[in-house]
Formats: C-alpha cells, sequence, structure tokens
C-alpha cells in the first residue's frame, strides 16, 4: 500500500513540476509569438495598401502598433464575420481606411482548397460607390500540393489576382478553366477582368481547386459587403 503511494505522489510530483515547466515556457514564449504574428499581419495588410504595381500607399499610413491596428477595426465578430454557401469565409475583423477620395477595406477572408483553407488578405477600394480589389497576399496555403496548389504564393500568381474592377467582381470572379476561356495577350487578361474572369491557368499550369479557392472568397467578400450596405 505504502509503495503505491509513494508512487502515486512521485507521478504527482512529475505532474506539478512539468506543468510548471510548461507554463513558464508559455509566458516566457507568448510574447514573442505575438510580436511575430503581429509583424506578419502588418507585413500582409501594408503589402496589399500599396496601390497594385507600385510602392505608392492608398492610404496615408500603415498602423505600426497593435493599438493603432485596433483604431481601424469597422466590424469584429468572435467567429468569422460571413459565411457563403461553398464554404468560403470572411474572417473577423474587418478593416476600413478612411481617405478623403476613398474608403480601403482590408479584409481576409477564406476559400476551401485542395487539402483546406486558402487564406488571403484583401484590400479592396471603395470609390464613387464602386468597389475595386487593388490586390490580396496569400497567408496561409500550407496544405496544398507543393509545385501545383501551393504556386498560389508566387508573385506571378497573385498579381493576376489585382485590379479587378467592379464590373468584374459584379460579375462574379472565377479561373478562366471554368470560364472556358484563356487569353494571349496581356490586353485580354486585363480585359478579362472587367467581366470577373481571372486567368491562372498559366502560371499555375495542373492546379485549379486553390486558385477557385481564392476566386470563392473573393466572392464571398463582396456578397458580405451587399449584405451589409457597404455596395
Amino acid at each position: 500500500m505504502k509503495d503505491y503511494i509513494k508512487t502515486g505522489l512521485i507521478l504527482m510530483a512529475y505532474m506539478v513540476v512539468t506543468g510548471f515547466l510548461v507554463a513558464l515556457v508559455y509566458v516566457v514564449t507568448k510574447p514573442k509569438v505575438d510580436e511575430a504574428d503581429f509583424k506578419s499581419k502588418v507585413f500582409a495588410i501594408e503589402s496589399v495598401l500599396k496601390k497594385a504595381g507600385t510602392d505608392e500607399l492608398l492610404v496615408e499610413s500603415v498602423p505600426n502598433s497593435a493599438e493603432k491596428l485596433n483604431g481601424y477595426i469597422y466590424k469584429k465578430t468572435e467567429n468569422e464575420l460571413f459565411k457563403a454557401a461553398d464554404g468560403s469565409k470572411v474572417l473577423s475583423p474587418l478593416y476600413k481606411f478612411e481617405e478623403k477620395t476613398h474608403e480601403v477595406y482590408v479584409i481576409t477572408f477564406s476559400g476551401v482548397g485542395f487539402g483546406g483553407d486558402v487564406v488571403c488578405v484583401g484590400a479592396f477600394i471603395k470609390q464613387d460607390g464602386v468597389v475595386t480589389l487593388n490586390k490580396i497576399e496569400v497567408i496561409n496555403y500550407s496544405n496544398e500540393t507543393p509545385g501545383l496548389g501551393a504556386n498560389i504564393s508566387l508573385e506571378q500568381v497573385k498579381q493576376r489576382f489585382s485590379l479587378i474592377p467592379g464590373s468584374g467582381l459584379e460579375n462574379g470572379v472565377k479561373v478562366n478553366k471554368d470560364a472556358g476561356v484563356i487569353a494571349q495577350t496581356e490586353e485580354e487578361i486585363t480585359y478579362n477582368k472587367t467581366q470577373g474572369i481571372v486567368q491562372t491557368s498559366d502560371v499555375m499550369t495542373g492546379a485549379t481547386i486553390t486558385p477557385r479557392a481564392v476566386t470563392n472568397g473573393i466572392n464571398a467578400v463582396i456578397e458580405y459587403l451587399r449584405k451589409e450596405g457597404e455596395i
């Protein structure tokens, strides 16, 4: 009986010490993890707040602290702000930057990819009642296939989702393979964006599900903004 008690006390001591060490590691590392997460978030936000193809900011300045960034929160919930029928989501929070001539919504959204959600941050410019997608930054694609869907993070691929005008967003955005068209020139690629068609087949050969996840996410954002009366 004494042996059982002794063994139990030893195990309890191990558990207490282990629990203490885990808590200590958490307390020590959490600020650094939070700082790294914030820097990653600000990097993505700053990226999409630059006018596509330039280093010119769409806003006066980019918040450089969590407190300042929180000041731009426009809508926030405990869960996602919106979920579309296809599983695409608009994630909380939504940031809104108000300038003299335009407003910019910075929105995190996701679509269902090959191995899970593909998560992006996008900047949507509202001017004279019309919304344009400036550009996107892909922040999570970890479950997509290397060399195929994972190429969604390449700059030449992300550029295809930039400067989609209001007409294209209104039509509903889709990849060119789903639309059954392929452009041969940059002029045709640009024109197709006005119809909501994003060409990815030439820069993501063999991968359709992942870029489709991005277009579905963009469509979810527009559906959400329309539902909220923002457009």
